[in-house]
């Protein structure tokens, strides 16, 4: 009897001891999420470059759309490389105060924005694609691996495998973020991030109402209005329409902003006035219209950057990477940022994908109910509500 209660006991110790271990075992897939307040200071840092890389790319006749977080991250991952005045014009236009700082906080940021919502989907990917002749920094690689959690690969022979890398972590949004060709011999390395964005709204629109209408842009056209009742924070003025609306969860929103004058709303439009802004809407029953679009885009972000701050690193006899790469004859500068970017807006919500390039190379030489309708010109973001990180933002002139 005394046996039989001594192997019931030890099967009962024995399951609470695997109970516990898988217990342990799940935990540690999840990771430990940082406080959004403590982000907040790279947060603000992104918004600022956000606001100012959109202003400098915004023009009042075309659409824009453009992921300030994927230009940025590839951006960070070439500072890791930066120094002396190369690496200070890059601090003053990315806003880094503090490296070690801005290390954690980047990788903190990503695990953050990645994994706080279940019902939204947020892939984030960094890349490095590395010319294995040129002797980089194994401090650099070591940086970009575990702050910026990039993959390191040899740089292929042709662009076509870095798009095909892009393409995967984009779900086939970006296809073609670089020339597919052969790659140049002295093109020395690419450093790539990858976003990718699904959220479904928290209130469908009914697709049973889209319904042909005006939109007045640079030109009038007839284009598929979407249709809403519902509540929302929103700001009906004469001079401005606004609308927050809601991704599943409520931790991702879509804003839209619809001034009189587009032209004058975005000279005006920054991070401080984009939280003026927020505070001032209201919740209301309303009646919203939206159009369905999809944008695509891809930006040559060379003279953009130059313009925010950013010129040292262009220039093929003065950019200093040493922090990079081991000294060698030829030095080594940034020759092409490119950026390329798409968005999907329906009934059901919105994907929207981007991918950065930095390309290093070697020096050779009349309703009841109140109404909004988006049917003119307006901005847009999309940002994560507790970190207030602004992920992407763009324009809306031709649907």
């Amino acid at each position: 009897m005394k046996k039989i209660i001594f192997y019931l006991l030890l099967a009962i110790v024995i399951f609470f001891l695997l109970e516990s271990t898988e217990i342990l075992t799940i935990g540690e897939n999840e990771p430990v999420l940082r406080d959004p307040e403590e982000l907040s200071k790279i947060s603000s840092e992104i918004t600022s470059f956000s606001f100012n890389s959109f202003s400098s790319l915004a023009n009042s006749e075309e659409n824009l759309f453009i992921s300030p977080y994927s230009i940025y991250n590839a951006l960070g991952i070439a500072y890791l490389g930066a120094d002396g005045e190369t690496k200070n014009e890059m601090e003053e236009t990315l806003k880094i105060k503090n490296l070690d700082n801005f290390e954690r906080d980047s990788l903190e940021l990503k695990k953050y924005l990645e994994h706080i919502s279940k019902n939204n989907e947020v892939n984030i990917a960094n890349g490095l694609f590395l010319r294995r002749e040129i002797p980089f920094k194994i401090t650099f690689e070591e940086k970009a691996k575990t702050y910026f959690q990039a993959t390191v690969d040899e740089l292929p022979e042709t662009g076509k495998e870095i798009n095909n890398w892009v393409s995967e972590k984009t779900k086939e949004k970006i296809t073609e973020l670089v020339d597919p060709g052969p790659i140049d011999d002295l093109t020395i390395a690419y450093l790539i991030n990858a976003i990718y964005f699904k959220g479904g709204w928290d209130k469908e629109f009914n697709a049973d109402k889209t319904t042909e209408r005006k939109f007045y842009g640079a030109e009038e056209k007839d284009v598929e209005m979407m249709e809403v009742e519902e509540e929302y924070k929103a700001l009906n003025r004469e001079d401005l329409k606004a609308i927050k609306i809601n991704y599943t969860d409520g931790n991702f929103s879509f804003y839209g902003f619809m001034p009189q004058n587009l032209e004058e709303f975005k000279n005006e439009f920054n991070g401080e006035y984009f939280k003026e802004l927020k505070s001032k809407l209201n919740e209301k029953e309303i009646i919203f219209r939206m159009p369905k679009f999809t944008l695509e885009e891809k930006l040559n972000l060379n003279e953009t950057l130059k313009n925010l701050g950013i010129r040292k690193a262009f220039e093929s006899s003065e950019a200093d990477f040493s922090k990079m790469v081991e000294e060698t004859e030829e030095n080594v500068y940034i020759s092409k940022v490119l950026h390329s970017s798409f968005i999907k807006i329906d009934e059901k919500g919105t994907e929207a994908a981007a991918a950065t390039s930095v390309e290093m190379k070697l020096e050779s030489v009349a309703i009841e109910k109140e109404m909004i309708e988006f049917n003119k010109p307006f901005i847009f973001l999309i940002e994560e509500n507790n970190t207030n990180t602004v992920l992407f933002i763009g324009q809306l002139v031709n649907p």
